[in-house]
Formats: C-alpha cells, sequence, structure tokens
C-alpha cells in the first residue's frame, strides 16, 4: 500500500473515531442519562487509549512505509 493511501485511510479512521464518540455522547450517555456523571469515565479512558494506539500504529506504519520507498 502506497503511503498516501494509508495517510487517507489513517486519517479517516480519526474522523471514524470522532463520530462513534460524538454519537455516544448524544445519543447513549443521553439514554442512560450518565452525561455530567462519573459513570462515562470508563468510555472516555477506553476511548483515548483507542485513539492513541491508532495513533502510534499509524506513525509506525507511515514510517515503515516512507522507510523502504
Amino acid at each position: 500500500m502506497k503511503s498516501f493511501n494509508f495517510f487517507l485511510l489513517w486519517i479517516f479512521g480519526f474522523f471514524v473515531l470522532l463520530a462513534f464518540d460524538l454519537f455516544v455522547e448524544a445519543f447513549i450517555f443521553e439514554w442512560l442519562q450518565w452525561n455530567g456523571t462519573n459513570k462515562n469515565d470508563w468510555f472516555f479512558a477506553l476511548w483515548w487509549g483507542v485513539v492513541a494506539v491508532w495513533f502510534f500504529f499509524g506513525l509506525k506504519t507511515l514510517f515503515d512505509l516512507n522507510k523502504t520507498n
């Protein structure tokens, strides 16, 4: 896979993660009445962990793709 194509996919992944977060905050947490409480802290810790893993995975992959070219 070319590095530019992977870069676009990687950026698209951030938008998917953001859309998922906004959906959960707007609909799921409202339905469960978790907004403004401590009950949703586990979700944000997990979500930021996934974002960090996605970020570092993408950086490593982009570095490896550019190293071989």
